[in-house]
């Protein structure tokens, strides 16, 4: 439904250029974007694993934990991906400024072979496009916002941070 909407295609379609720009080893590749019979669509790169949450919850039905040396690797690949996003620049040099505003383990992938990979930049934003966040409107997972963000204030790379200290957290004390 939200094809017909000019507003819902137009942020559809910036999202998607926006995540098709950025390439690294821990954020999912986007390859390409398009309409067909009035569906949008988004072709990204196939895994096979599984995500955080889905690995955590299999854990704790077994009463085990992810333990401190794959918590700590799984850390420092979000923080590697979200590196690379919060730093990215245009081709003229001039920074994005791109912040995630949903990591949370729903969007942390971890392949069979052990890669991570942040997914879903779809809510994505570069603090310099034009498109903006309706007021009032919160995007994103409250149980992993900053206190910035839940109360709909202007947000930075350091509210994604915050997201993964929780993230991070969570791993290492159940």
């Amino acid at each position: 439904h939200f094809a017909t909407d000019p507003v819902a295609v137009d942020a559809f379609i910036e999202e998607a250029k926006l995540a098709a720009f950025l390439q690294h080893p821990n954020i999912v590749q986007i390859y390409d974007f398009g309409c067909m019979a009035d569906v949008y669509f988004i072709v990204m790169e196939y895994l096979q694993g599984k995500d955080l949450r889905s690995v955590t919850t299999a854990l704790e039905e077994h009463r085990r934990r992810l333990g401190r040396e794959n918590s700590l690797a799984v850390a420092a690949a979000i923080c590697s991906g979200l590196a690379y996003a919060h730093h990215l620049t245009d081709m003229t040099g001039r920074p994005l400024q791109i912040v995630h505003r949903d990591i949370s383990p729903q969007n942390i992938f971890i392949t069979f072979a052990g890669q991570v990979k942040i997914l879903d930049f779809g809510i994505a934003k570069a603090t310099d496009r034009s498109a903006t966040t309706e007021a009032g409107v919160l995007k994103g997972k409250v149980a992993y916002m900053s206190p910035e963000q839940a109360r709909g204030r202007d947000i930075d790379h350091r509210s994604d941070q915050f997201a993964v200290g929780v993230i991070l957290y969570e791993l290492l004390t159940g």
